[in-house]
């Protein structure tokens, strides 16, 4: 469960948008991994900077709180595990900005997004669900999930990859 897919959570935070407008599944029973929390800088590409930072804290046994920051802005999601098709990931649903709510705002139809995550070297590596492959953006959770089980052995099922080490670390 180590490699349990996660932000979405830098997912969200590379695309700084929502790619969908129903969660794959809203069943969150996986715990949250202690490995993940805290404080994290981005391992910038080639002509970035390392001002992107993302803290991911515990707000429930199986949910994330996530905080973004970039220079455009901060982001807020909520976050959790899950397990679908034998693949593991994790749905992010945007629930704010530090200039508004966005939770339950129709403003923001497409307010979920989906990602994989693993530790590599003491780096938090994370991918987002392909949407090029996965097109399902106005489709019900049952067709979305649907889907992704579907493409679950693609090898781009996920992809956008990028990199974040421990604050201070």
């Amino acid at each position: 469960m180590k490699k349990v897919t996660l932000l979405s959570f830098c997912v969200l935070l590379f695309l700084s948008a929502c790619e969908y407008r129903s969660p794959v599944t809203t069943i969150h029973r996986i715990p949250i991994d202690p490995a993940i929390l805290g404080p994290w800088v981005i391992v910038p590409q080639e002509n970035e900077d390392d001002s992107t930072e993302l803290r991911i804290l515990e707000f429930s046994d199986t949910e994330y709180s996530i905080h973004y920051s970039e220079g455009s802005g901060d982001l807020y999601f909520r976050a959790y595990a899950f397990e679908a098709g034998g693949v593991s990931a994790v749905q992010l649903e945007l629930i704010g900005s530090d200039k508004e709510s966005i939770r339950g705002n129709d403003d923001y139809p497409e307010r979920f997004q989906v990602a994989s995550y693993k530790m590599v070297g003491g780096l938090l590596e994370v991918r987002t669900l392909n949407s090029d492959l996965i097109k399902s953006k106005s489709s019900d959770s049952d067709t979305l999930r649907s889907e992704f089980v579907k493409y679950k052995d693609h090898p781009e099922l996920f992809n956008d990859p990028g990199s974040f080490k421990r604050k201070g670390g």
